[in-house]
């Protein structure tokens, strides 16, 4: 859909195609209220809070688990 909108993208390199997803999210994160959040996905928060308030020992951090994710990429 934006590729069709948007040619320009797809001719980027995956380097810039980084970079503008970075700056992208960059932009969304400063205007989270803008953000369209559905019924469900509140519903799916909703519940996972309720989870954790019940149980809050199941809960991993995200530094727990970040060294899992976000790993150096080998060249």
């Amino acid at each position: 859909m934006i590729l069709e909108t948007i040619p320009g993208v797809g001719q980027l390199t995956a380097a810039e195609k980084l970079v503008l997803v970075s700056e992208l999210w960059d932009d969304l994160a400063a205007h989270p209220n803008e953000i369209p959040v559905s019924r469900e996905q509140i519903a799916e928060l909703d519940r996972r809070m309720g989870e954790y308030h019940r149980d809050p020992s199941r809960v991993t951090t995200w530094e727990a688990i970040q060294p899992r994710f976000c790993r150096p990429i080998r060249g």
